[in-house]
């Protein structure tokens, strides 16, 4: 007997045919109702999201791939059923992101010495850590399904925005790396960032999460391709109106005369970085230096990368050196070192022309497990720092600016760039440029240098103050307040970058500096 045919009873008992209609269901894709399903929804989609993402940040820096980036994440978290492949789409995208663009901790570690095993865990650790991001978003995302497609996108952007400030402000308390934020992958686009002066670059990350949610809302959606054109039609909008308003701040900035210019020079000695603490090498560095600086008579300002003193700077032997290299009384320098002072301290000092220490700066951001053991109680049995020098104490968050002749000067070390709060606070204390100094030796030549640098762009434009960055081993560069590179020595380069830097001293304070984190 054919499916779907019943033999029955009549009223006069005779057997009849009856046609059992088939329950009308709702269509969905073939490969929901594959065994390939789950997998594709909760693992090949948020892996292409990842690999997207990737492929917007450095090395490849196609950041116009992050537009449509999350539009995968978004057809994931709309067809999964549950709050448990949600997370586990988000854990995906997470995970496989940041061990891409984290890759660079394996050979940090191996060039430290670390055993492949051991690397290869830190890395998948940390990436797996990083992941909670993620998962977090892929999380609220599921739950605000309620609210329909329509309004969806709207609210995922602004869920996203507020995990990356969440995340900024997170660090404040306790421990956390951030150091992603999707409108990072804007970097090279100048007009688009100049929305950074207004939101800060959580704005930014708003529009392009916004940009690919909806994309991928409409991919599920059905109707006539104009209409869901027309549906589409907020995003290009959002991303013409950041454009415009960045080239409307990039005209008025190509009329305005600076105040005043600062003539520096950023030293970029590419010293190896085993060779720093090295006892036998430091002859060899000292006159590497002498050598960098003995040329700079007509520089008022020598900026040193990120504990290139080779020692500490309280040590009798290197005062007088540095005194000597002040060219008797021609130039200041803002020099990295370590620092005894009231406590272990990774600092910046201010030398005036005569040598002697006019202001000093404390590092108010260590870097996990590199300066200092979190949760020292319970975690430092197991581990010691990185850092040959061992554990150092953190500066206080409010610190006085560096004068140099009346110009004000914020200090930032190595990556505190990526803390938004210190430059926004420094703004409002009144610094007219700031300074960044690192050394990015210990990642060799992977893409975390390049990651590393592109920060300070989007720090420049958020303040409208120029960032001036001297890296031990590059990249060293002049940003100015409208995040476009003036200067710059590439990375493994060894040399002196003598730029004039213009200061602005009439801009005022962005809406950002004065109201965001």
């Amino acid at each position: 007997m054919p499916r779907g045919v019943n033999k029955g009873e009549g009223d006069g008992g005779e057997g009849v045919l009856t046609v059992k209609m088939p329950e009308k269901t709702h269509s969905q894709p073939p490969l929901l109702s594959s065994g390939l399903a789950p997998k594709f929804f909760t693992l090949l989609l948020p892996a292409f999201t990842a690999l997207l993402l990737i492929f917007s940040y450095p090395k490849f820096n196609q950041g116009w791939l992050a537009w449509l980036a999350l539009a995968p994440l978004t057809v994931s978290l709309w067809k999964v059923k549950s709050l448990k492949q949600a997370l586990i789409a988000g854990l995906v995208t997470g995970f496989f992101f940041y061990a891409g663009i984290l890759y660079w901790i394996y050979p940090t570690m191996r060039a430290g010495g670390v055993i492949p095993v051991v690397s290869a865990f830190g890395l998948a650790a940390l990436s797996l850590l990083m992941a909670g991001e993620f998962i977090v978003v892929a999380g609220f995302g599921f739950y605000l399904k309620r609210i329909g497609p329509r309004v969806w996108p709207y609210v995922f952007a602004l869920v996203w925005a507020s995990m990356e400030y969440g995340k900024v402000h997170l660090s404040l308390k306790a421990v956390w790396f951030p150091w992603f934020m999707l409108g990072y992958t804007q970097w090279a686009y100048t007009p688009l960032i100049q929305i950074a002066s207004l939101t800060g670059v959580y704005g930014l990350s708003a529009a392009i999460c916004f940009t690919g949610a909806l994309a991928g809302v409409l991919l599920l959606s059905r109707g006539a391709p104009v209409r869901k054109m027309l549906r589409f039609a907020p995003a290009p909008l959002i991303l013409l109106l950041i454009w415009s308003y960045g080239r409307h701040e990039l005209r008025a900035a190509a009329v305005l005369t600076p105040d005043k210019y600062i003539n520096v020079a950023l030293l970029q000695p590419a010293i190896t970085l085993y060779d720093k603490w090295d006892d036998r090498k430091a002859g060899d560095i000292r006159n590497k230096i002498e050598n960098m600086v003995s040329g700079l008579k007509d520089t008022g300002l020598v900026i040193w990368p990120e504990n290139a003193l080779p020692g500490w700077i309280e040590d009798p032997f290197c005062a007088d050196w540095l005194k000597t290299l002040s060219g008797k009384g021609e130039r200041f320098n803002i020099v990295g070192s370590v620092s005894r002072g009231d406590g272990r301290h990774v600092a910046a000092f201010l030398l005036d022309a005569n040598g002697d220490t006019a202001a000093s700066y404390n590092k108010r951001r260590l870097v996990p497990f590199g300066e200092y053991v979190p949760m020292r109680a319970f975690l430092g049995k197991f581990i010691t720092p990185v850092a040959s020098l061992g554990e150092f104490t953190e500066g206080s968050l409010k610190q006085k600016l560096f004068d140099f002749k009346g110009t004000k000067l914020g200090v930032a070390i190595c990556y505190e760039s990526i803390f938004t709060y210190l430059f926004t606070a420094d703004a409002k204390s009144g610094a007219e440029a700031f300074v960044n100094i690192t050394n990015d030796g210990w990642y060799l030549d992977t893409a975390a240098p390049y990651q590393h640098f592109l920060v300070n762009i989007f720090r420049a434009v958020e303040t409208r103050r120029p960032v001036i960055r001297a890296a031990n081993n590059g990249i060293s560069a002049v940003i100015d307040p409208w995040g476009r590179v003036l200067a710059r020595k590439d990375l493994n380069e060894c040399g002196v970058l003598k730029v004039k830097v213009p200061i602005y001293s009439g801009l005022g304070i962005t809406f950002y500096a004065a109201h965001g984190l």
